[in-house]
């Protein structure tokens, strides 16, 4: 069960494709040196690998290793702008409670039974989801479930993660569920690529 991996550092695509490419050019990097190119110190290549392996393109641990999957979206898309790269993203995100079980949490428990919520809403269900685990680091009055809250909003109506997808909008205070025209999830790497194809 992972619940916080990301830190201070949000799901950001463009950083996330731009550390793959560093990853792949230079296998034996660590952290550090993965980091440099942003400015930034180990911790951030740290989170952002794990936003990889979360979204499923990428393994944890280094050297960074695609997944089948990943290989596909970095030849077919190398910089992670496609709306298919996003989508698959989201499933990845929202799929395995073990890898991020907050995002699971939101998409498929509280997200369909909410057209309309407050943050304060969303925050109450995460602590109700959380708690359990620890009531010291997830209970009432959490400072890390607001945090989890932030990134979740963010990762849904920032441009940058994955607002374009549009599964939620952000009117003053209160948030809305969207219909989308949903696609995949693709279980398979010649699906996915058929995909991009299309």
């Amino acid at each position: 069960m992972t619940v916080l991996f990301h830190g201070n550092f949000a799901l950001d695509r463009k950083r996330m494709a731009k550390l793959v490419q560093i990853a792949l050019k230079n296998p034996d990097y660590k952290d550090q040196e993965l980091a440099k190119p942003f400015g930034y110190g180990a911790p951030f290549a740290a989170i952002y690998r794990s936003w990889l392996h979360k979204t499923g393109l990428a393994e944890m641990g280094l050297p960074l290793k695609l997944t089948p999957m990943g290989k596909v979206i970095v030849e077919k898309d190398p910089l992670f702008e496609n709306i298919i790269t996003q989508w698959f993203m989201h499933h990845e995100l929202v799929t395995d409670p073990e890898r991020a079980e907050a995002w699971h949490f939101f998409a498929l428990e509280f997200l369909p039974n909410h057209l309309t919520f407050t943050e304060e809403q969303l925050l109450n269900g995460l602590t109700q989801k959380l708690s359990p685990h620890s009531t010291k680091h997830f209970g009432e009055g959490s400072k890390l479930n607001k945090q989890i809250l932030r990134k979740i909003i963010q990762v849904y109506t920032k441009p940058d993660a994955l607002g374009e997808l549009s599964l939620i909008i952000s009117n003053d205070g209160l948030l809305k569920r969207q219909q989308t025209n949903e696609m995949g999830p693709w279980s398979h790497s010649t699906s996915l690529s058929h995909a991009y194809n299309t």
